[in-house]
């Protein structure tokens, strides 16, 4: 038996916009998302699936028996997602608040009672009501909170993603400075409101997905879907900006512990001689954004020529790693690094990897190694964070890669709990199917299974696997042949 500490959290993730909707109540039509996905040139272009956001699980209006589900499950804690456009479905810029700035750089900035106020006087307080019940319901059964602030999805007032698409013109969300006050005022109007009922706040989950799909790679299907480097700098600026003055506004209200999330993937280098290219990729998809949270080393241009900012420097409680798989990198393109197909996440999906692991639809080879080896680096650059797992799982319509995939990773937490690492809690990805961005409803990564017409829900058996696990607070011996047969995962 594997077994980890009594007060270690196991747990599940979900957002806002990937399970919300799918009621006859509750469908927000004012996100860059869900215009984005509505569009019929978008779609025509074969961008996103066609599939839309207000056919999805329901959470919204069926939440309480999603709940239920959650606490047969067993689940100690659950990351939940706010919708910025469900609160300010219209432009907050009106109410006035203190910028200061500093070489161009918004250092600080001042949320007044005042502005709390007008905020909520012009907040959508329906909404707003409607997540505090679906809080309180996780709360009253004995479950514990961590609220995401912003997966993903913009307000269209923020960012009209059809329109920079069309004519690179705004609004232009992360790209433009006001994204950073805008964003810090919503923050605080949420720890405002909500800190009774909250455990964890998260600002912001995978910042570098926005910038580096939207602005490097238009055949992803991320809005705006273009090529322009220098918004893709702007946007990685103005991200980790809002991430620091946030949680400043934040920390000032409650005394909650204050972090953000980022997706990580371990780069191992093909051969010998493409050492140097896995370090060079570690560093673009990994460190040089954290490093400006934890460290205040701030590099824009990823040239490694730092700049010191003492005003972002430390400005995070935890961190939390999305973990799927990793990267295989050989010497070579424009910053001394290129992907080797055939491995991580350059998979042919439903396909086997070159290193004979199997590989999710998706496209991502299971490969859990990976997560000890970022949990240990991290803890290693960053003097031993804390840490949750916030998102780890496998997208596969059959569910049957579920339980090796989930105990192999677990494996690997434990271990590097074992070595030092200060991990507090895992969350898997996640409880149910959902709306998978721009696959729609064809990649399914959830616990439960969902009938998307009927609202169905019906447990894998990997809710099964992991129900029993949290059950004995660790990994049973008999478990190991998920790690050890037939795959040789670990």
């Amino acid at each position: 038996m594997l077994k980890f500490n009594e007060d270690f959290l196991f747990g599940i993730s979900m957002s806002g916009f990937q399970f919300e909707m799918g009621g006859k109540t509750g469908i927000d039509e004012n996100s860059d998302w869900y215009e984005w996905v509505h569009d019929k040139r978008i779609i025509s272009a074969g961008l996103v699936s066609g599939d839309f956001p207000e056919n999805g699980p329901n959470y919204w209006e069926l939440y309480k028996n999603d709940h239920n589900l959650m606490k047969e499950l067993g689940v100690k804690i659950v990351r939940v997602g706010i919708e910025w456009s469900r609160i300010f479905p219209d432009s907050t810029e009106s109410i006035r608040v203190n910028v200061n700035e500093y070489n161009n750089d918004i250092i600080d900035i001042e949320i007044t009672e005042d502005a709390l106020k007008q905020l909520r006087n012009i907040a959508n307080l329906e909404n707003l009501e409607h997540y505090k019940e679906m809080i309180r319901d996780l709360k009253d059964r004995g479950i514990k909170v961590m609220v995401n602030l912003n997966h993903f999805t913009l307000p269209l007032w923020i960012h009209d993603p059809v329109k920079v698409n069309l004519e690179h013109n705004g609004p232009l969300g992360w790209v433009e400075k006001r994204s950073v006050v805008e964003f810090t005022k919503y923050a605080a109007f949420i720890a405002s409101e909500l800190d009774d009922y909250v455990d964890f706040w998260s600002t912001m989950n995978e910042p570098q997905i926005v910038s580096s799909l939207g602005y490097t790679q238009p055949k992803a299907g991320f809005p705006p879907a273009i090529i322009n480097e220098e918004f893709y700098k702007k946007s990685q600026k103005h991200q980790a900006e809002a991430h620091c003055r946030a949680y400043d506004a934040i920390k000032r209200i409650s005394n909650k512990p204050v972090g953000f999330i980022y997706s990580f993937s371990w780069a191992d280098p093909e051969t010998e001689n493409d050492k140097e290219a896995a370090e060079k990729a570690m560093y673009f998809s990994n460190f040089q954004y954290t490093d400006m949270i934890f460290k205040g080393m701030v590099d824009f241009n990823i040239n490694n020529n730092h700049v010191y900012r003492k005003d972002m420097d430390g400005k995070t409680d935890f961190l939390g790693i999305n973990y799927y798989t990793r990267i295989v990198v050989r010497k070579e393109g424009k910053y001394g690094w290129n992907v080797v197909p055939g491995y991580g996440y350059a998979c042919v999906p439903g396909s086997i990897a070159k290193s004979g692991r199997p590989v999710s639809d998706m496209g991502w080879e299971i490969y859990p190694e990976g997560l000890e080896k970022i949990i240990l680096k991290l803890n290693e650059r960053y003097n031993s964070p804390e840490i949750f797992i916030t998102e780890n799982g496998i997208g596969e319509s059959t569910g049957r890669y579920i339980p090796y995939y989930l105990v192999s990773h677990l494996n690997s937490v434990y271990n590097a709990i074992k070595k030092g690492a200060n991990v507090r809690g895992y969350m898997y990805w996640s409880f149910m199917d959902n709306y998978e961005w721009p696959h729609g409803f064809s990649k399914r990564f959830g616990l439960v299974h969902v009938d998307f017409e009927r609202k169905k829900r019906t447990i894998k058996p990997g809710f099964l696997v992991y129900q029993k696990i949290i059950q004995e607070n660790g990994i049973p011996d008999y478990m190991e042949n998920y790690v050890k047969y037939p795959y040789k995962l670990l």
